[in-house]
């Protein structure tokens, strides 16, 4: 679910809550990560510890996950980065679904335009994903956005990339992963509301 500061109504704050869901992502070939896999432990900015008491998510979720961030399409240019190397994201996403395997990467974009890049990953989403929304931010928006793709439109998993331009005229990407567990449940967002699309938020 995407969380922001201020309010908003029950049903509006269920489907942002669904929001964060993630699907997978490919890296298409001259971006800063083209090999679809990796020797030794990922790095800090991969890892998402889940909070105590989380049920753990089975191997295949966890191979999915990996597989969805090693393969995140991103625009050319795009170098991975660490999460200390890029200022703060302000949203973020929950998961309504349990167990669940998470993971987070980021790139920098030297120079770039934040809206062009957001749009450009709507139009080329990883190979065996889809957006089921497609964002429209208006020219010149230099502000947090969002792209949600996932495998199947009502899918609970998937990746969920946030764009945003900083201070030295570079775009930052966040990718937020998540794939289910075989034996994923889902929780129950109340009377009369529903889970929307993760990255709709």
């Amino acid at each position: 679910m995407r969380m922001r500061s201020r309010g908003r109504g029950p049903s509006v704050v269920a489907g942002l809550l669904l929001a964060g869901v993630l699907a997978g992502c490919s890296t298409p070939v001259g971006s800063a990560d083209p090999s679809p896999t990796r020797e030794g432990p990922p790095p800090a900015s991969e890892q998402v510890p889940a909070p105590a008491g989380t049920p753990t998510a089975d191997a295949g979720a966890v191979i999915r996950a990996r597989k969805w961030l090693d393969s995140a399409s991103v625009p050319d240019g795009a170098v991975r980065v660490e999460a200390g190397d890029v200022p703060a994201f302000h949203s973020f996403v929950g998961w309504p679904c349990t167990p669940v395997a998470t993971l987070t990467g980021y790139w920098r974009i030297p120079d770039a335009d934040a809206v062009d890049t957001v749009n450009w990953m709507a139009e080329n989403p990883t190979p065996g994903l889809m957006v089921p929304f497609t964002p429209h931010y208006p020219a010149g928006n230099t502000g947090e956005m969002a792209v949600g793709e996932l495998p199947t439109p009502d899918s609970q998993e998937g990746i969920v990339f946030d764009v945003m331009r900083i201070y030295d005229g570079s775009v930052v990407i966040r990718a937020q992963v998540a794939a289910l567990a075989e034996d994923a449940t889902c929780a129950d967002p109340g009377p009369g509301a529903r889970w929307g699309a993760p990255g709709q938020g």
